[in-house]
């Protein structure tokens, strides 16, 4: 029976494909269809130009956000189904907007086109009785923490509140939760879906399986997802905050986070993030070097945590790391210590991501090569800040996924503990573009040669889910630097590739079986697509 419903689905998709025509509509006779089918739904910066300089400035980084010809606000499933048929048809290009904090240019918003604006779809519920949590992709995660929070509930998410829902989850998903639950795609029991013919269609573990897997890391390659039920589960409070040291404490971080990804099976409650960031502009070049560690403990708890939960016991005061500067560690609610890691925008940022082995001496020689590279006694440097980050990544995340189902990042191949490396580079002028381009260019490419000298590089690169440390002019007179969210591995890098042959293969068949007319390829050109992922080779569609 099974196999003739999926047969069944199968022909239906193949029959109602929609056809992108050689001829396609312009994008202004895009808007004003959309206009007509969907007034007050729809703006411009010829109409309604509040609405639409808001929608612009909704997005994190100042070098994504594009000015489209329109975009368009639907309210609800119904309203994105239509449009999509409506833009499908008519040959319209167009970018989807969740949160708007990625920052590959295009990803999430068109220059010459039209932009869906999810932030409308923002509601979130919980079904106390089956444990699902109900989330459409316009909310960010504080409301989903928020809503959950009040009855002691709990899903793996963002670990800054104001990333949205719906691009972090589809990218994969890191989270505080990720040793105990895997990353956040793989704790979503049903996705609803729009296809790039109109369809509405719900994917799950019983009901197009295959389109189930292969939205849990593809972004926006499938499809536009409008409802995820995630897995909830009963959280009350929990210890974490972040630690400020000094310069002299590195070679006993290093020694302490290599010792933690190693160990984080032994207590998987924990979750750790290693960051540096350097301001050239601060005058104290004590200061203009600062470490911070991201602390989280998510066992329940219910008083004052008086010593470093387990493990962390190797950055505890009384270790070779010894005390903190400053922190602020404490027990709060999820809500709390996740608004902690917002910071404001209006900065120009490059991301860059690689993946390797979590080896002591390979740790240290990335380290060594970092310091030259970038030069930290330099004050006239053209970045407002420069930052690097240390992720765990050890398998035990991989075997929790696989426990769920699987997903399609293509960790699965990796035996061994890793770590997730990104080098974020912020500056406030467009004159500096291609000299922050060259500088990123540079310091990965060094480690990149180091890293496969060593045979420690993997072709895992993390698409999403990063916070990183944004330490502002603006936020400078703050004892403990203020961190934030970002999402999106470089637009010169190869994130699907990154994901394996095998993982590929299955958005790649996913794509042709659900998105016949391939209008995710075609009419949505932003963000990592499948068209030479892996091989630097057009798709073959």
């Amino acid at each position: 029976m099974k196999s003739l419903i999926n047969h069944a689905v199968a022909a239906y998709l193949a029959g109602t494909a929609t056809v992108v025509h050689a001829a396609a509509s312009t994008a202004a006779e895009c808007c004003d269809l959309l206009e007509k089918s969907f007034p007050g739904k729809t703006y411009s910066g010829s109409d309604q130009q509040n609405l639409y300089q808001a929608f612009v400035s909704s997005y994190w980084s100042v070098n994504v956000r594009l000015t489209p010809n329109c975009a368009v606000s639907p309210a609800n499933t119904k309203d994105v189904a239509a449009i999509v048929g409506l833009l499908s048809k008519n040959s319209c290009q167009f970018a989807v907007k969740s949160g708007g904090h990625g920052l590959v240019q295009g990803a999430s918003n068109i220059a010459k086109g039209v932009t869906i604006d999810l932030g409308r779809m923002t509601e979130v519920s919980l079904n106390r009785q089956t444990k699902i949590a109900t989330v459409q992709p316009g909310a960010k995660w504080a409301d989903v923490y928020s809503y959950l929070g009040t009855f002691g509930y709990a899903v793996p998410g963002g670990r800054a509140g104001n990333v949205g829902v719906g691009g972090l989850t589809s990218g994969g998903g890191n989270s505080f939760f990720a040793a105990r639950y895997g990353f956040t795609c793989d704790n979503v029991k049903l996705f609803e879906v729009i296809l790039g013919n109109g369809t509405i269609v719900q994917a799950d573990n019983v009901t197009n399986t295959d389109l189930f897997t292969a939205l849990k890391g593809s972004q926006n390659n499938l499809g536009i997802i409008t409802r995820f039920d995630f897995i909830a589960f009963e959280q009350t409070d929990l210890w974490g905050g972040t630690a400020v040291y000094g310069q002299k404490t590195v070679p006993a971080q290093i020694k302490a986070f290599y010792e933690f990804t190693r160990n984080l099976r032994n207590d998987p409650f924990g979750s750790l993030i290693f960051l540096w960031s350097y301001i050239p502009t601060v005058p104290d070049e004590a200061q203009r070097l600062t470490f911070v560690n991201l602390y989280e403990y998510t066992a329940n708890l219910t008083g004052p945590v008086l010593t470093y939960p387990p493990p962390f016991k190797g950055f505890a005061p009384d270790s070779p790391v010894g005390p903190p500067i400053v922190d602020t560690l404490r027990v709060a609610n999820l809500s709390n210590l996740t608004a902690e890691l917002n910071a404001p925008p209006e900065l120009r940022n490059l991301f860059e991501t690689l993946t390797f082995t979590n080896d002591l001496k390979v740790l240290n020689e990335v380290v060594g090569i970092l310091k030259k590279e970038l030069d930290y006694s330099k004050t006239d440097a053209f970045y407002a800040y420069a930052s690097v980050q240390f992720q765990p990544l050890p398998r035990l995340f991989t075997e929790k996924s696989i426990a769920s189902g699987g997903n399609v990042l293509g960790l699965d191949r990796y035996q061994d503990d890793n770590v997730i490396f990104l080098l974020d580079l912020a500056w406030g002028d467009a004159q500096f573009d291609a000299k922050a381009r060259s500088l990123a260019d540079r310091v990965m490419g060094n480690l990149t040669t180091y890293l496969q000298e060593a045979r420690a590089l993997k072709d895992f690169q993390y698409l999403n889910c990063r916070e990183i440390l944004s330490l502002c002019s603006s936020q400078q007179e703050s004892k403990i630097p203020a961190l934030t969210w970002m999402i999106d591995a470089s637009e010169s890098q190869d994130p699907l590739g990154g994901y394996g042959p095998a993982a590929l293969a299955k958005i790649k068949a996913a794509s042709k079986k659900y998105d016949a007319g391939q209008v995710f390829q075609k009419l949505v050109p932003g963000g990592f697509k499948l068209a030479g992922a892996g091989s630097g080779t057009e798709y073959d569609d």
